[in-house]
């Protein structure tokens, strides 16, 4: 017998034998009529193999369709533009939990807000974070990975001069950093998170000490070939460094008038011209 035929009676008998199609639900009857219009199809068309199982060829057919095979019962369409999302669940749980966090505050965001913002289950949520506050220390260890790579520190891995990259970091501030996932965010979150959190604390003062010694190696070199000049002690000008720019972004928080940053900038960038060789 042929295959495609064998294929087509197969459908028919499940639909027989789960028939009773007038006392089953819609839906179902549904599924049933589509079942057999697709082993109909695909056995005039010739595209079943022997290898291949019913299940492996609907399957095939739903993902051409553009159906959700990953859910059972009924099937859900969904327009192309609503696809799932093939991104890492885990990095849009996390960024998810920071435009939170950033705008309601740790202790005002709920796990079901997180979900809700992510569009991830529950069960999603808890194979990668134990807990909300791991989900916390994660948040603030991507916060200042990316404020490292897309903010305004990003300019500190170049090849400029020492000064310009510095310059460029002022410029960037207070930092706003584009999210891989949707959105932007702000640099202070994770100050904010901080200040409520001892944990929290912690954990962003080794991202900030680790900060400042790449910062201090950058100037060190710089005095090394001849960029700035000796008398530049290149630990004391990195902290000089670090306390203006968590200034400027506490300030931000505190919604501080923009001119204040405006002034301190002008007078801290005079004086890094002066350093310069």
């Amino acid at each position: 017998m042929p295959l495609g035929k064998g294929l087509l009676e197969l459908a028919t008998e499940v639909g027989r034998r789960n028939g009773r199609s007038d006392r089953r639900h819609p839906k179902h009857k549904g599924r049933d009529a589509r079942a057999q219009l697709k082993a109909r199809c695909l056995a005039r068309r010739g595209e079943l193999h022997g290898r291949q199982s019913l299940r492996d060829v609907t399957q095939s057919w739903d993902r051409a369709l553009g159906l959700d095979t990953s859910v059972r019962g009924a099937i859900i369409y969904r327009p192309i533009g609503q696809m799932p999302s093939r991104q890492d669940p885990r990095i849009r749980i996390v960024h998810a939990a920071l435009r939170l966090f950033a705008s309601r505050g740790y202790y005002n965001t709920g796990i079901a807000d997180i979900l809700r913002e992510s569009g991830c289950r529950r069960g999603t949520l808890y194979y990668h974070f134990s807990s909300k506050e791991e989900l916390g220390y994660a948040a603030v260890d991507e916060s200042f990975r990316l404020f490292a790579k897309r903010g305004a520190a990003s300019h500190l891995a170049t090849e400029e001069h020492p000064i310009d990259r510095l310059f460029k970091v002022l410029d960037g501030l207070p930092s706003c950093m584009e999210l891989e996932t949707t959105g932007s965010l702000t640099a202070g979150v994770a100050a904010r998170m901080a200040a409520v959190h001892e944990g929290f604390r912690r954990r962003a003062d080794g991202h900030l000490a680790r900060l400042t010694d790449n910062l201090v190696e950058i100037l060190r070199k710089g005095v090394a070939d001849g960029q700035i000049v000796d008398s530049v002690d290149p630990r004391q000008l990195a902290h000089v460094f670090m306390i203006v720019s968590q200034g400027s972004q506490f300030g931000d928080l505190l919604g501080q008038p923009k001119v204040m940053w405006e002034d301190a900038r002008r007078w801290f960038t005079e004086y890094l011209n002066s350093l310069r060789r």
